[in-house]
């Protein structure tokens, strides 16, 4: 006879337990919601600016609807016939720059991973350092070197510069040796050499993290402003982010729409490129941050 009551109380206790979980996801999604409408109104106003003409916006620059609505801003900014040659500029060394970088860390990487030789562990130590030099302490040497080598307004001078990766060998280091040995071994006894190793075990292997770093340092570098803004001051070789900020920039006065426009023309291509890896770069930022 006790049973029944027994069998209520926990059906109570049930039916409570999921009301306050169900209070507590609305109110996750509400908090979610709310943060996120705070993080897309930015994004909003500066395409908003990128529609309204320049007599608009200093009349009232806090404006969300773009009104009146013009696309002369865009207008402007394809107006100039270098911009498929910025854009061109860009995706040459963005993909070179990962490739090369990807090959590079990647075979330090092994190296301090599966190679004995004098000093390893002192010398992956000083790669290491190389994570807490900032890279403003680095820059003007950097331009020195270059400038002493002739090497600036050219290609080199924009891709070799982010080669060396000390985050990129770090993190591959703490991947290749996730890998057991035993295949390594097994291929050695196949005949294959240390270099047929990486190429045939290793880097099959390390796909999903090789990816998640080719799509970070495409996106750094696509993005980079700085180190273009010094190493390539001829036109024909800027990128896309150097070049619309050259065409958008006045001597007097700043013009709002243009500026918003050439960042919206510059940044579309990365918005795309995400929605198109979205998920490779979610599981790229839980690679790297130690979850999976």
């Amino acid at each position: 006879m006790e049973a029944v009551p027994s069998i209520e109380r926990l059906s109570l206790q049930q039916a409570q337990g999921q009301r306050q979980q169900t209070r507590r996801n609305i109110f996750i999604i509400a908090a979610m919601t709310l943060f996120a409408f705070v993080w897309l109104v930015p994004i909003a106003w500066t395409l908003s600016l990128s529609f309204r003409p320049e007599h608009s916006i200093t009349a009232n620059l806090t404006l969300l609807l773009p009104l009146p609505f013009t696309a002369e801003n865009y207008d402007f900014v394809f107006s100039s016939s270098r911009i498929p040659r910025w854009f061109v500029n860009s995706l040459i060394v963005a993909s070179l720059r990962t490739f090369l970088q990807l090959m590079i860390c990647s075979l330090a990487a092994y190296s301090f991973a599966r190679v004995k030789f004098p000093f390893r562990q002192y010398i992956f130590y000083f790669v290491l350092i190389g994570l807490m030099v900032p890279g403003q302490a680095t820059f003007i040497p950097v331009y020195l070197l270059f400038s002493n080598l002739k090497l600036l307004n050219s290609f080199p001078a924009l891709i070799l510069p982010g080669l060396a990766s000390p985050f990129a060998v770090f993190l591959l280091v703490q991947f290749f040796k996730g890998i057991p040995i035993e295949l390594e071994e097994a291929a050695r006894l196949d005949g294959a050499s240390r270099i047929g190793v990486y190429f045939r075990i290793f880097l099959p292997l390390s796909t999903p993290v090789l990816t998640a770093l080719a799509i970070f340092t495409f996106l750094g570098t696509w993005n980079e402003y700085l180190w273009p803004l010094v190493a390539a001051t001829d036109p024909d070789i800027m990128t896309i982010t150097i070049g619309l900020n050259n065409l958008t920039a006045t001597t007097y006065q700043a013009n709002y729409g243009q500026t918003m426009a050439a960042a919206w023309t510059a940044g579309l291509p990365i918005v795309i490129f995400f929605f198109i890896f979205q998920k490779r770069i979610i599981s790229g930022i839980q690679i790297s941050s130690g979850i999976k």
